[in-house]
C-alpha cells in the first residue's frame, strides 16, 4: 500500500478525509499487547485498525526527572533536579547515528505492512519544565528568565542536530514533538512569556524539518485554546491531546479545525469505568462531533494503561474501524 494513501497521511499533509484514521499516539496496555498479539505491536495495528506505530524518540541525552514509587508499584514523576546551566554541559551528545540502520529496518517493516511511521521529539518547554520541576520552573521564569531560556536553547539545538543526523537518513514519514504545556484551565504560564520562550526557537527547530519536507505534529495535554494558534503560526499539521476534561471537541473544531488536524478526545478515565456499551456511545459522538469538518483522527486523550479493561479498549477501537 502507498502509505501517502493513508487518511492519517493526508491528514497530516492538510487533506481532508471521509473516513477518521485511528492513530494511536501513546499506548501503555503491555498486558493487552503480551496476552493478544504476543507483544506484536503489528499485528495489534492490524486489528485494531491503528494507521501508524511509533519509532520511539530521540532524547536530548539526559533527563533531570525524579520518580518515586507509588502504593501500587508503578512509578510515577514527582519533581526535577535541573538547577544550573553547568549540569547540561556535562551531558555528552547522544549517539544517535547508532540507531539509524534500526530505526530505517522497522520503517521498511511497517511500509512493508501498510503502516506510517513517526520518531518523537522532546520539545523544550516540556524538558525544561519537567526537567526542574514545575514550582522551580515557575520561579526562575521571573527571577532568571535567561537561565530558562538558555536550557530550552539547549533542548532545541539538540532537536536540530537530531533532525539534520538522523531524522534527514531515517525520513520517517512526520515527527511527533512531545510537549506538554498546558493544566486543564490554561497554559503553565502567561502566554506571553509562553511565546517569548518557545516561538523562536521553535521556528528555527521546525525549519529543519521544513527544508527536507517531513511534517511535524504535537502534543499536550491540557487546554489547548492559546497552544493552537501559535502551532499554526508555526506550521505543525497535527495536535494531539485534545483532552476531553480540558477542552469542547465541538468549539476546538469550529475555531481550528480547517486549519489543522485534531487527535484524540477519548478521555482514559471514562474508558476505564465506563460500560461497553456506553464506550460504545461515547465514541461515537467524538467521531461525528471530531470528524465535522473532515479534519479529525481518532485517539485517546493520553495513554490508555491496562487499568482499562481489555473489552472496552477493543470496543473504542471496533467502532473507530467501523464507524
Amino acid at each position: 500500500m502507498n502509505i501517502a494513501e493513508l487518511e492519517l497521511m493526508k491528514l497530516i499533509h492538510g487533506e481532508r478525509t471521509e473516513r477518521i484514521p485511528f492513530w494511536e499516539v501513546w499506548f501503555g496496555m503491555g498486558d493487552l499487547l503480551d496476552r493478544r498479539w504476543a507483544g506484536d505491536e503489528i499485528a495489534a495495528a492490524r486489528e485494531l485498525g491503528w494507521q501508524a506505530l511509533s519509532l520511539r524518540g530521540l532524547g536530548t541525552g539526559g533527563s533531570f526527572q525524579v520518580t518515586n514509587a507509588a502504593s501500587d508499584g508503578t512509578d510515577h514523576y514527582s519533581g526535577g533536579g535541573l538547577h544550573s546551566l553547568a549540569q547540561l554541559e556535562e551531558i555528552l551528545m547522544p549517539a544517535w547515528e547508532q540507531a539509524i540502520p534500526r530505526l530505517i529496518a522497522r520503517k521498511e517493516e511497517l511500509h512493508e505492512e501498510g503502516l506510517a511511521c513517526w520518531l518523537v521529539l522532546s520539545w523544550c518547554f516540556h524538558a525544561i519544565a519537567t526537567g526542574m520541576g514545575l514550582e522551580n520552573f515557575a520561579l526562575r521564569c521571573y527571577d532568571d528568565p535567561e537561565f530558562v531560556h538558555a536550557a530550552m536553547e539547549w533542548v532545541e539545538q539538540r532537536n536540530r542536530s537530531a533532525i539534520d543526523t538522523v531524522v534527514a537518513q531515517v525520513r520517517p514519514d512526520f515527527v511527533l514533538f512531545d510537549g506538554d504545556c498546558a493544566y486543564k484551565n490554561a497554559l503553565m504560564i502567561r502566554p506571553d512569556m509562553f511565546r517569548e520562550f518557545t516561538f523562536e526557537r521553535t521556528k528555527e527547530t521546525v525549519a529543519h524539518l521544513r527544508e527536507i519536507a517531513i511534517p511535524y505534529t504535537f502534543h499536550t495535554d491540557g487546554k489547548l485554546d492559546d497552544v493552537i494558534p501559535m502551532l499554526i503560526e508555526l506550521g505543525f499539521s497535527a495536535v494531539h491531546g485534545c483532552e476531553k476534561q480540558a477542552n469542547d471537541l465541538d468549539e476546538l473544531v469550529e475555531r481550528f479545525g480547517d486549519s489543522i488536524c485534531l487527535v484524540g478526545n477519548m478521555d482514559v478515565v471514562f474508558l476505564a469505568h465506563a460500560t461497553v456499551e456506553e464506550v460504545r456511545r461515547e465514541t461515537e459522538q467524538m467521531l461525528i462531533t471530531g470528524g465535522r469538518k473532515g479534519r479529525f483522527a481518532a485517539a485517546c486523550n493520553t495513554s490508555p494503561l491496562d487499568y482499562i479493561p481489555d473489552e472496552n479498549y477493543l470496543a473504542f477501537a471496533d467502532v473507530i474501524k467501523n464507524f
